[in-house]
């Protein structure tokens, strides 16, 4: 939700925003992990995990009313999952971390101080040490001036990656959301809005904020990527036949060999895919149609698109999926209420 309303002035044009899914690092496929939208007003979401084939459902989170929790990334372990809070009111959000079964939950947001008005879409570094999010420092106007960010897994020493120079005074034609580490942790995979075009493009960085480099073209309008464990492919959402079709395309990092792998029907729509950890599959979260019938679920394919099946069926809109790498401790219920 917090990225919607981030980018409100695209949203009219492109008809909606919708959330990413978190990078996937090499291993044995475990468990996904989507967020589930607890009432009809869409004012409480909590986050959920289950099993690839559709079983053994658990919820992670359980926020108060007026208050989504979204957005979850596996640590490269299996142990954690990031993801942020979002007060619907307020559309403020904040980072946290917690054990996959519930307990230990952590904040991660102390250094938004000040001027600072969100952070969210956090993102495990390969190594499990550092974590990358996008920050909202200020808004002027209908424009607000959104960097990339990475800190250390504790939440501290967050410094910026892009947009470095760039102050709060003037407008700001450029935001830029929902990075993703490259397997060897050496580059992020971004999302970046252009207001003026009305469009996004997906480009990748050094963390030092050097070697800035778009990879998909604006007229696909492209975003939230995921890279491929093996660090061969990213994959995206793509808006290039319509505002209200989305289909998830391939591309490589160098922005070569571009494919599309999904063809949706009439106003389906394609949104936030996660590589499985053996690279041999997607999650992603498909929306039908528009009002109550196009409400998302989350579905299994193969990197080619085909062999699709449901992981989820409710009626509440699912999305954000994030595969996780398979644990062989015992996992527990959830133990407190968020």
């Amino acid at each position: 939700m917090r990225r919607i309303a981030l980018a409100a002035a695209v949203v009219v044009v492109l008809g909606g925003v919708m959330p990413t899914a978190g990078a996937t690092f090499p291993g044995s496929n475990g468990r996904i992990i989507f967020r589930r939208y607890l009432n009809e007003a869409e004012t409480r979401g909590a986050i959920f995990t289950i099993k690839p084939r559709g079983t053994r459902l658990r919820q992670v989170t359980r926020p108060r009313r007026g208050f989504v929790t979204t957005e979850p990334d596996w640590s490269p372990n299996g142990k954690w999952i990031a993801y942020h809070r979002e007060e619907v009111e307020t559309q403020r959000s904040r980072l946290f971390k917690i054990r996959r079964n519930g307990s230990d939950r952590k904040y991660l947001s102390g250094t938004c101080t000040g001027k600072c008005l969100g952070d969210s879409v956090p993102a495990w570094s390969p190594t499990g040490n550092r974590i990358a999010f996008q920050r909202e420092l200020c808004s002027v106007g209908s424009n607000n001036l959104q960097a990339i960010y990475v800190m250390r897994a504790d939440g501290t020493h967050a410094r910026r990656v892009t947009h470095k120079s760039t102050t709060c005074a003037g407008r700001h034609p450029l935001a830029d959301l929902a990075a993703q580490w490259a397997p060897g942790g050496k580059r992020l995979a971004l999302e970046r809005v252009n207001y003026k075009r009305e469009k996004h493009a997906v480009f990748t960085i050094r963390l030092d904020g050097t070697g800035l480099k778009r990879i998909t073209p604006w007229r696909i309008d492209a975003s939230r990527p995921d890279w491929s464990p093996d660090g061969r492919w990213i994959a995206v959402a793509s808006q290039e036949q319509s505002d209200t079709r989305g289909n998830i395309v391939l591309v490589r990092p160098d922005g070569s060999a571009r494919q599309r792998i999904t063809h949706s029907p009439g106003e389906a729509k394609w949104y936030s895919s996660s590589f499985s950890p053996n690279g041999k599959k997607i999650t992603a979260a498909l929306s039908p149609g528009v009002g109550e019938a196009g409400n998302a679920d989350v579905y299994v394919m193969g990197t080619d698109g085909s062999r699709r099946r449901n992981v989820t069926s409710s009626g509440p809109w699912e999305g954000t999926p994030d595969w996780g790498p398979r644990r062989k401790s015992q996992e527990e219920s959830p133990r407190h209420p968020l």
